[in-house]
């Protein structure tokens, strides 16, 4: 999403436009909804197997969710869906000069974002 801080004329390229963190909110939203469709599918299908995933839905797409954020937030610097619009997350106060997350920072990023 470098040509929205192109066509800006100017902005600073560091910081998210307006549109990049709107449609970074509306696809967090959006995920749980579309994995929950695609488990009924795939559960009235396959009954025997998936009915169960499908009733216990939060919890599980909690756990997935925790596993696959804690991947990116060590890994890239940001959650699935601020990496997918290429955005990253930065400490604000660095003592030492680096601006990557801490082990505290990605726990403490892990419960807003799952919790």
């Amino acid at each position: 999403m470098e040509f929205m801080s192109d066509m800006l004329g100017g902005a600073d390229a560091g910081k998210p436009s307006v549109f990049e963190l709107v449609a970074q909110t509306k696809m967090t939203e959006l995920l749980e909804p579309a994995l929950r469709h695609v488990t009924s599918v795939y559960a009235h299908r396959y009954p025997r197997y998936l009915i169960r995933i499908l009733n216990l839905h939060e919890e599980v797409y909690a756990a997935i969710m925790l596993v696959v954020e804690r991947h990116y937030l060590r890994n890239y610097g940001g959650s699935f869906t601020e990496h997918f619009y290429g955005m990253k997350r930065v400490r604000t106060r660095t003592i030492g000069g680096s601006k990557a997350l801490t082990g505290g920072n990605v726990w403490g990023s892990l419960v807003f974002l799952v919790g």
